[in-house]
């Protein structure tokens, strides 16, 4: 028998946990925070009970066969080690919705993910941009290619999403097939392949879908006829970037979110084409590099990650805040919020700080309010330019009707009940924690 069981991310934007069950095997995906309002930064982690902590909080699944002994006792659950499920995980992004949790899991425990994704996994690992540890047993998949665990075959496909690495999976079983999106958007450099991936998962049994851009406003989704204004794209940002660099006399600093890559790869062409230069903190530099070596890599000495015995060794170009001074005109300065305090030695040549979904994201971040407050105290003037990761309505819709599956399940979303698509033969809104059996392509509810 195959069941699919829905626990986390149902009604919120992130920490998505859905198992799927047969009589062999145990597929579970993601593995990110839920609920994350009860997580505390000033609260000190506890290293050794971490999972038990945030799983006894709700952040994190409590689950058989996923954790280890101390753990698994703590809880009251089946460690990994004692179950005889051959258990593993699948993994969509890395976004720390949808991965945070992995340093948590048993670490003998099988975690999928695309090759890319593996690869900016390491290097979030090396530069310390992990949530307390990480985890060994990741094994990276080729784009296209498949892998069978007992009775279930897995099928990775990568998807388009502001992370290097995004992938849905075409997922196999007994009872019928599964399509897991994970996060998506057309919107971004290459909406050709998540228009292939809505193409390869046509008429999937279940389709299991991301909905966060229908959580705010009311949307009637199937009445949508037009993309929605204003049309902002990857594209669209590096040409407002390439404006401003034209214009500004002085220093422009731009806060990206550092997993965003290709964004940054571009913005090195784009700061070449208006005859500035690209500067990076050290942990930015070093993703940029991972995937994209043939880049020139300038480094702020005065920045998290940096470090001038691996800048030289690696090859880079070491930037002094006295160059800045020296020749605004010349650069961009890429700059997490954490070096936000920075700006006060540069303040007096920067003539725009442009916000591009780097932290803190919202004015549902506490900081959001405190890094206005501060540019404001500095008259350093502020732009925002972010675009977000996730389809917008219009194109959610559509990807649901291409792929046109028998059974349609939105979560990852304040607002499900409004992803729907009239190419679904039903739709199914999961409460937290029901079951349901899988069989012959149909989800009906496992009874207590």
């Amino acid at each position: 028998m195959t069941t699919l069981t829905f626990y986390n991310g149902l009604r919120e934007i992130g920490g998505t946990f859905v198992v799927v069950e047969t009589d062999e095997a145990r597929c579970m995906f993601d593995f990110g925070f839920a609920v994350m309002d009860r997580m505390d930064d000033k609260i000190a982690v506890r290293y050794n009970e971490c999972a038990a902590d945030y799983a006894r909080l709700g952040v994190l699944a409590s689950q058989d066969g996923i954790y280890d002994e101390e753990t698994a006792k703590t809880l009251g659950l089946v460690s990994f080690e004692n179950d005889k499920k051959k258990n593993f995980f699948v993994i969509s992004h890395m976004h720390i919705d949808h991965m945070g949790g992995l340093g948590m899991l048993d670490q003998n425990l099988p975690v999928y993910m695309s090759e890319d994704s593996l690869k900016l996994y390491r290097r979030l690992e090396a530069c310390g941009d992990i949530q307390v540890k990480g985890h060994k047993n990741c094994i990276g998949i080729p784009y296209g290619e498949s892998f069978t665990v007992g009775d279930i075959t897995v099928e990775v496909e990568a998807i388009d999403h502001d992370v290097i690495g995004a992938c849905g999976y075409r997922i196999t079983t007994p009872g019928g097939t599964i399509c897991y999106t994970g996060d998506y958007r057309f919107h971004g450099f290459h909406p050709e392949i998540t228009k292939a991936f809505g193409q390869k998962m046509k008429g999937v049994d279940v389709l299991i879908t991301e909905g966060v851009t229908v959580s705010f406003d009311d949307v009637d989704i199937l009445s949508l006829t037009k993309p929605e204004e204003p049309e902002r794209s990857e594209e669209w940002l590096q040409d407002t970037i390439c404006k401003e660099s034209t214009e500004q006399k002085g220093l422009i600093i731009v806060n990206p979110y550092n997993r965003n890559v290709e964004r940054l790869h571009h913005l090195i062409m784009t700061a070449q084409k208006t005859g500035r230069k690209l500067v990076m903190d050290g942990v930015q530099a070093d993703y940029v590099q991972t995937f994209y070596p043939e880049d020139e890599i300038l480094m702020y000495e005065n920045s998290v990650g940096a470090d001038a015995k691996k800048a030289e060794e690696r090859g880079w170009s070491i930037i002094t805040r006295e160059e800045l001074l020296s020749n605004p005109s010349k650069y961009i300065l890429q700059q997490d919020y954490v070096n936000f305090y920075e700006l006060m030695d540069l303040s007096s040549v920067i003539t725009l700080y442009i916000h591009m979904d780097g932290a803190p994201l919202g004015d549902y971040d506490p900081s959001f309010g405190k890094m206005h407050r501060i540019l404001d105290h500095m008259n350093i003037p502020y732009m925002n330019i972010g675009i977000g990761g996730h389809s917008r309505p219009y194109y959610l819709r559509t990807m649901l009707d291409t792929i046109a599956p028998h059974i349609l399940v939105p979560l990852h979303s304040f607002r499900p009940e409004q992803v729907n698509t009239a190419h679904a033969d039903k739709r199914i809104l999961p409460e937290y924690g029901e079951c349901f059996v899988f069989e012959n392509g149909e989800m009906i509810l496992k009874k207590n």
